[in-house]
């Protein structure tokens, strides 16, 4: 089984980018679930109810959120009710789900997102506790987990908590994809951060001209999404053996146009 797991897809450049990718992608490599990071999609913060059903429409299986999880409104008319988009387990909130799992030709694939802790919203509980929390509870053949968080370290021992206990730990959330995808001596498939679908001469899809700005003069201008100009898709594909469930390969993909 192969699973393809498309890094935050961010405002108009990161819809257009996924859109010219994810089917090829899927038909030349065979991919047969498709997990995708939508936390960024609507104008870089959060997803609305129309974006959630075009991911649908494109071929996600599963969405997962992050920190901007309920920064559009409308997410409150449907997460409640479907089993296909993930908020972080570990946020306190009374709405969504931090895990959804979904039957696929019998087998059981969970999709399980936390959030960091560390340079982000210290009232998020520990991603580490919570995650042993659902581990003991969960019986499913595939787990994936999107590790949404700002600290590499962070990330990397949290790779390693669960090492051999879930199929995969993909990173999220700093946009940049990093170059240290591997299988983890316990089995598992591993990568610091995805990367972003989006903007590529944008500072992780902002204008880069308002962060300059903020570095150099002390400016305030609201964050505007880069939606022109060349863009990205960043993604990973996980072999997972059909026996087994244990992930064989991790591969990388960051294409530009």
């Amino acid at each position: 089984m192969k699973v393809l797991f498309v890094g935050d897809i961010f405002s108009k450049l990161g819809r257009k980018a996924f859109e010219e990718n994810v089917k090829r992608i899927k038909n030349e490599q065979k991919i047969n679930f498709i997990i995708a990071n939508g936390e960024n999609i609507s104008h870089g913060k959060g997803m609305n109810e129309g974006h959630y059903k075009w991911l649908l429409e494109q071929g996600a299986n599963v969405i997962t959120l992050g920190n901007h999880s309920f920064q559009q409104k409308s997410i409150l008319n449907f997460i409640d009710d479907v089993n296909n988009v993930v908020r972080p387990l570990n946020m306190v909130t009374d709405h969504g789900k931090g895990y959804v799992t979904v039957n696929y030709n019998g087998v059981k694939i969970t999709v399980l997102q936390v959030i960091g802790k560390v340079l982000m919203d210290e009232n998020n509980l520990s991603p580490f506790i919570e995650t042993k929390k659902v581990l003991d509870e969960l019986d499913s053949n595939i787990i994936i987990c999107d590790m949404h968080a700002e600290a590499t370290s962070e990330k990397v021992a949290y790779g390693y908590a669960f090492d051999g206990k879930v199929t995969a730990v993909l990173g999220t959330h700093t946009h940049v994809q990093t170059s240290d995808a591997r299988i983890l001596d316990g089995g598992t498939a591993y990568i610091t951060d995805v990367g972003m679908t989006g903007p590529l001469d944008g500072v992780i899809g902002v204008e880069k001209s308002i962060i300059i700005d903020r570095y150099l003069n002390d400016g305030r201008q609201r964050f505007t999404p880069a939606d022109t100009g060349k863009y990205q898709f960043c993604a990973v594909i996980i072999d997972i053996d059909d026996k087994t469930y244990k992930a064989k390969n991790i591969e990388t993909i960051r294409i530009i146009d």
